[in-house]
């Protein structure tokens, strides 16, 4: 995906200095901490006012990843190798079990007669949207959301004491998959791209975002979403929901009686058998 080097754009940076950013300043900052969520609205309203060519979607994570330059770092889960670098050999085999799994999750949906699974079969980027949501297996896409409140659930569900939001500026996103060849990235709306049986991005307000077109040979800087990031911000475990403002509850963000899950759980359980015996 195109990066943000080549411009200056309004940041966490700028709620204090009230100046623009390059891409590499924010993602080599220290996060702007905000103490509830009644502080975080207006500071992400603000930011996105002053960014009007883009909409800005949002992750949360326990931690902020590092890369040894310092620098934050989102990569697709296709394309980790925490420690080390990623061999061609290993990347390969990802992506054979990416199409392996899609197959059969394609498969699955048809046999169990799911509704509205056509576009499933000209996409291949929406079975990759629905196998990373459930977390069957790598893919080239990485989860956000349009909503704040979702991300910050996410940010503080598994974190000490203190959690990460992102911000990432992105094209307007237009249709079930925003394809934008000048930015070199495409985007998923779940909630458009999977079957109405799944419940869990109704509830997540989930998209998918990836490079475009997707290179498999390498891992390179510019599948790093951090390329698109316009703000980080550190946000306390304690304190942080008020009275008016509470966090999802980890059983709405997980609802149960998920038709769609349960087949990715078969995918993910006859994909690992077949791998044991293969």
């Amino acid at each position: 995906m195109r990066s943000l080097s080549n411009q200056r754009v309004w940041s966490h940076l700028s709620i204090v200095s009230n100046e623009k950013s390059t891409n590499r300043e924010i993602r080599e900052s220290e996060p702007l901490r905000v103490n509830t969520f009644r502080e975080l609205v207006p500071v992400v309203a603000r930011i996105a006012n002053h960014n009007p060519d883009y909409t800005l979607f949002f992750r949360g994570q326990p931690k902020d990843y590092l890369l040894s330059s310092g620098l934050s770092s989102i990569y697709p889960s296709i394309f980790r190798s925490p420690g080390k670098s990623l061999r061609i050999d290993e990347l390969s085999r990802r992506f054979q079990k990416l199409d392996a799994c899609s197959q059969m999750l394609l498969s699955k949906l048809d046999k169990a007669n799911i509704e509205g699974i056509e576009k499933l079969k000209k996409f291949p980027e929406l079975l990759w949207s629905i196998l990373q949501h459930y977390e069957v297996c790598d893919t080239p896409l990485i989860d956000l959301t349009h909503s704040l409140r979702v991300a910050a659930s996410f940010a503080l569900e598994k974190c000490d004491s203190e959690g990460y939001l992102f911000a990432f500026a992105l094209p307007h996103p237009q249709g079930t998959i925003t394809y934008s060849t000048e930015d070199e990235l495409l985007n998923v709306r779940l909630l458009s791209a999977s079957p109405y049986s799944a419940l869990r991005p109704h509830f997540q307000e989930g998209y998918l975002v990836g490079s475009f077109p997707i290179r498999t040979e390498r891992k390179q800087a510019s599948l790093d979403l951090g390329v698109r990031l316009v703000a980080k911000l550190a946000i306390p475990k304690a304190r942080f929901w008020g009275a008016d403002f509470d966090a999802i509850p980890h059983q709405a963000l997980y609802p149960k009686n998920d038709e769609i899950k349960a087949i990715c759980e078969m995918v993910q359980t006859e994909f690992g058998a077949h791998d044991q015996a293969g």
